[in-house]
């Protein structure tokens, strides 16, 4: 935590590095209990219920490369979480869903990791969140605005 120095974009910066660090080991431990990545997880949390998700939407929202997510994909429908279907709309569009067991795991989990991010952020009184979410969706837009404009 900043003790007596300057606060600034560094000391913050830095913070918030070490704070996702944290995050993610403690995630990571977590998921790893249940015989699970962090990616896997999130990749569960992000289909959806009647459709499913192509691969390419799941990299976008994974943050992740297609071949990266073909080996998530791989490795979670080898444990009988998601399946591969052919989209009705468009035949060569391979969609990934959720199988029963999979849907199952993912809302056990969820109850548990909910509990687990009240745990972590319980510290900060409840009437700080919304200037706290709002300081880190202006970061979170600006990022992902300069990495579009990095991209052209």
């Amino acid at each position: 935590m900043p003790g007596k120095e300057a606060v600034n974009e560094q000391s913050v910066y830095h913070l918030l590095i070490k704070t996702f660090f944290l995050l993610d080991d403690s995630d990571r431990q977590f998921f790893a209990a249940y015989g699970l990545s962090t990616r896997q997880y999130w990749t569960l949390q992000h289909l959806d219920e009647q459709r499913g998700r192509s691969m390419v939407d799941l990299s976008r929202v994974l943050f992740t490369d297609k071949s990266n997510v073909t080996g998530i994909v791989d490795r979670l429908e080898r444990l009988h979480l998601v399946a591969r279907t052919a989209d009705a709309r468009d035949r060569r569009v391979i969609l990934i869903t959720l199988t029963p067991q999979g849907r199952e795991l993912r809302d056990t989990l969820q109850t548990q990791y909910d509990a687990r991010i009240q745990e972590h952020l319980g510290v900060i009184d409840p009437k700080d969140l919304p200037a706290i979410l709002a300081s880190l969706q202006a970061v979170c837009l600006n990022v992902e605005a300069y990495l579009e404009k990095i991209k052209e």
